[in-house]
């Protein structure tokens, strides 16, 4: 048995675990931040029509900030979290993603509940 490969702090002797885990891990949770990416998409198209529709008006410039917002928040996570996790292990990877999740469920809430506080439709 070689030394190096018995030193903890050696980067070769970290990476020799398997890979799939984290695939595994990583593809699971992009899913479910797909859910809100998919979520915000909908109602950037469908706020917009709905609100057409019911009273014939538009969206004002903040209510368009606050569409692109839900829509941008979800990519935007989980790359902080993808880029954050990078070098540590299955568990700590799996936890940052899902406080990413909550995070993203968070903020989406109070966007749904935005338009009654500010002033959305121009």
């Amino acid at each position: 048995m070689s030394v190096e490969a018995a030193n903890p702090n050696d980067p070769k002797a970290t990476r020799q675990g398997a890979a799939w885990p984290v695939w595994v891990v990583s593809i699971l949770f992009a899913v479910l931040y797909s859910y809100a990416l998919w979520a915000g998409v909908g109602n950037a198209v469908g706020v917009p029509q709905g609100v057409w529709e019911n009273y014939h008006l538009g969206i004002s410039v903040i209510g368009w900030v606050i569409l692109v917002f839900g829509v941008l928040l979800s990519p935007v996570v989980f790359v902080a979290c993808l880029l954050l996790g990078r070098g540590r292990g299955l568990v700590a990877r799996a936890l940052i993603y899902a406080a990413g999740l909550c995070v993203v469920s968070a903020v989406f809430g109070s966007l749904i509940i935005a338009p009654t506080i500010v002033n959305f439709i121009a």
